[in-house]
């Protein structure tokens, strides 16, 4: 009788979840997707005694990367932001017992509702709420309490606690604006340049195909893309990029680091909308995107109203910053969550840059209104979205 391992199981469980997750727009029923998830999840939480803890710990954190596909799926990068504020220790589902079962059986009236629900305890991007509902009208975060309602709200405490963090995400993403005392954070809408996915399947596509199991796209001059399987060899990698790529503010990124370190803008590769082989692929190291890319090309020199602007790259501690300057003074700075957007997703450099001159164009503008800032820009629409504790009935 052949010997099937746990951890050969687990990868089997991966790949079926990820290549059902993949098929959407679907039949699948995603409610029950997620409790097919959780329940892998809870098996690992409890694994064999010969089994590794390490691998243990490994399977659960890479279904829960799966579901992060759920969430870039369904909800706009600037909700996951908001939503992914309070990030903590993965919950152990195991030692929730009926509390779990509760926050479930709250996701099927959600559903029964209209909404796509999502069990955030399952996802490594959402640290509000234990469930959030998606439809095409708006967002729903549920705050699940398998205990009858108090008789008055708890003013201090873990619940206290967790109510004022969902009401300042329903306020700042209705209002676009909150006052968190020594900031004002304000919503502004910028539309980022978006990925061509069918030219990065195609790239993955074609690195299968090749003898040496490597393959390149060029987004742009000094600015490539890499697919690599994970037989292939250093050489055989170099091979495949163009002579121009030699600049000498040269950026190398590994995708496969956004597995354990993806974001509200940042996606993991096993998230991207190609197939789900390919998916569960990059998930499992069996392919891998390297992307390498002059950063310099962010650099511009442009004209605002007479008054000479420059956009500068900026490195420091490993990150990525943009400084714009107006006549030779520093006027603002681009972070790294803006800057770095183009080098670690599947989009040009130069389509970046272009962006965010605009962008700097749109805040010098506010700046001559005299205006309080990003008030001329205008701030993002509101969202209809609503935070609510959820009781067990009496």
């Amino acid at each position: 009788m052949c010997h099937v391992s746990t951890t050969s199981k687990w990868m089997q469980t991966r790949r079926s979840l990820l290549l059902e997750l993949a098929a959407l727009p679907g039949e699948l029923d995603l409610l029950q997707w997620q409790r097919r998830l959780a329940d892998a999840i809870i098996r690992a939480e409890n694994p064999p005694s010969d089994v590794d803890r390490f691998e243990a710990k490994r399977h659960r954190q890479l279904l829960r990367v799966i579901a992060d596909g759920l969430v870039h799926w369904l909800l706009p990068d600037h909700t996951i932001r908001s939503l992914s504020r309070h990030p903590g220790r993965p919950a152990s589902l195991s030692a929730q017992g009926a509390d779990f079962d509760f926050v479930f059986g709250q996701a099927a009236a959600l559903a029964s509702l209209g909404y796509i629900p999502i069990v955030t305890d399952l996802t490594t991007l959402i640290g509000v709420g234990d469930i959030v509902g998606w439809n095409p009208d708006g967002v729903v975060v549920l705050e699940c309490k398998n205990r009858p309602a108090p008789a008055q709200e708890a003013k201090t405490g873990r619940l206290a606690r967790q109510r004022r963090r969902g009401e300042q995400v329903e306020t700042y993403l209705t209002t676009s604006r909150i006052d968190e005392g020594d900031v004002m954070r304000q919503a502004v809408t910028l539309s980022l340049p978006s990925p061509d996915w069918d030219a990065v399947a195609d790239l993955l596509t074609r690195c299968d195909a090749s003898p040496s199991g490597t393959a390149a796209y060029s987004l742009g001059p000094a600015d490539t893309l890499v697919a690599a399987t994970s037989q292939s060899t250093p050489e055989q990698f170099m091979e495949v990029l163009p002579d121009g790529d030699k600049a000498a503010q040269m950026a190398v990124v590994f995708y496969s680091e956004l597995i354990d370190g993806a974001s509200y803008r940042l996606m993991a590769p096993s998230s991207y909308p190609i197939s789900g082989e390919q998916r569960f692929r990059l998930l499992e190291g069996e392919l891998q995107l390297v992307r390498i890319a002059d950063v310099g090309c962010l650099a511009a020199e442009f004209d605002h109203d007479g008054a000479a602007v420059a956009m500068v790259p900026e490195r420091s501690a490993g990150r990525l910053d943009l400084r714009i300057d107006v006549e030779g003074g520093e006027f603002t700075k681009v972070t790294h969550q803006l800057a770095e957007f183009a080098l670690w997703m599947p989009v040009p450099m130069a389509a970046l840059r272009q962006t965010l001159i605009g962008f700097a164009h749109e805040l010098l503008r506010d700046r001559a209104s005299g205006a309080e800032r990003f008030d001329g820009i205008g701030l993002a629409p509101g969202d209809n979205f609503k935070y609510m504790t959820v009781y067990r009935p009496d």
